[in-house]
């Protein structure tokens, strides 16, 4: 969820969070259930005749059903370092640029309706009284 947060947009945070749940959720809960019986059926030694085929299983091997469990276990920790790693191998983090640009969209301001555009460039000297935004109508509180 972590690397989702950081490679995502902001403005795409949570779609991106949501397709991240809705695929671990159909690989976790579709093919999970269908992996692991057909493990049991693999272990089964001995099956329940029915007139239409083979029914239940009425014995199973406890060490092929542990062989078989920790394999399929270490598969997908395999395949989990594996796949972790590639992804850090092939992720290339978004340069930074030193210039900020912010654009600030005033559609409801009832005087006038305007774009204005704000860049913000790093430097060493500091601010001075006169680069503070100044307020147009400055906020009037009432006196009590």
């Amino acid at each position: 969820m972590n690397v989702t947060l950081q490679c995502v947009p902001e403005h795409q945070r949570s779609f991106g969070l949501g397709i991240q749940w809705i695929v671990a959720r159909c690989l976790g809960s579709i093919p999970g259930p269908i992996l692991f019986g057909q493990m049991f059926d693999l272990s089964c030694s001995l099956w329940q005749k029915k007139c239409e085929g083979s029914g239940s299983c009425f014995y199973y091997d406890n060490e092929h059903m542990r062989y078989y469990l920790a394999v399929i276990a270490l598969v997908f920790a395999i395949l989990t370092t594996i796949f972790f790693f590639l992804s850090n191998w092939f992720y290339e983090p978004k340069a930074v640029d030193g210039n900020v640009q912010i654009e600030i969209k005033l559609d409801r301001v009832a005087s006038s309706s305007q774009n204005t555009v704000m860049t913000d460039t790093p430097s060493s000297a500091p601010p001075t009284p006169g680069d503070a935004i100044q307020h147009r109508n400055p906020p009037s509180f009432p006196s009590q």
